[in-house]
Order: C-alpha cells, then structure tokens, then sequence
C-alpha cells in the first residue's frame, strides 16, 4: 500500500510540474508519457524554436516512478530533431548544449521544471546564435 501511495504521489507530482512547465515556458509544445512495454515508462517532451520552427525533442526514463521514487537525477537519454515528422540528429552544438545544461541542474523535487527550462534556453539561444 505504502508503494501505491508513493507512486500515485510522484506521478501526480511529475504530471503537475509538466502542466506547471507547459504554462510557464512558451516553446514547451507538448508532453507525452510512453509506456514501451511493462518495465519501462517515457517521458517525452516536445520544444519548438518559433524562429526557425525547430522541433527538438527530449525522451527521459520515468522508469523510477513505477518504484514510488521521484526520478530526481534525471537527465535526457535522447534527444533529436523532429521537424517535417522524421527523427534527424540535432547539430552536435545544440546537443552538447541541452546535455550540458540539463546534467548542471540540481538534483532534487522540480527537477522536471528545471529540465524543460535549461531545454527551452539552449533551443532559444541555439537560434539566436544563427541570426
């Protein structure tokens, strides 16, 4: 029972801090949970660059909310270009620049909301950088 509690718990605390995300951050598009098979639960965030129309995707492993466990280390295991409906690598400057930003974030509660805002930054900044 003490599990279910906990997992309900962080579930709803993710799902609050990625609608607190989606309303605070312009460029956050989208947000979809995956469930690829049993084991395993995805997190998948949509950002889109308004001046080059960009989309960049970041996936992260929820797996740890299954456990009842906050996933507070969290940090993208992909990320990509999803413009014109295919999966394209990002520029290795923009990925280097959303890996480096998203592994400073500390650690902890409102990890998620710290994520899409290093996210949102680098794919604004990337842009900004090619005008």
């Amino acid at each position: 029972m003490q599990i279910t509690s906990s997992l309900l718990s962080n579930l709803l605390d993710v799902v609050e801090e990625v609608q607190s995300a989606r309303i605070e951050i312009r460029n956050l598009v989208d947000a979809k949970f995956y469930a690829h098979s049993v084991q395993r639960l995805d997190l998948q965030l949509s950002f889109i660059d308004f001046h080059s129309g960009r989309k960049v995707k970041a996936i992260f492993d929820m797996t740890s909310l299954k456990c009842g466990v906050y996933p507070s280390g969290l940090v993208p295991y992909e990320i990509f270009d999803s413009s014109g409906g295919e999966e394209k690598s990002l520029p290795s400057s923009l990925a280097h620049e959303i890996r480096t930003a998203t592994e400073r974030a500390r650690d902890g509660y409102s990890r998620i909301t710290k994520l899409c805002r290093c996210i949102s930054h680098a794919v604004h900044s990337a842009s900004s950088k090619t005008r």
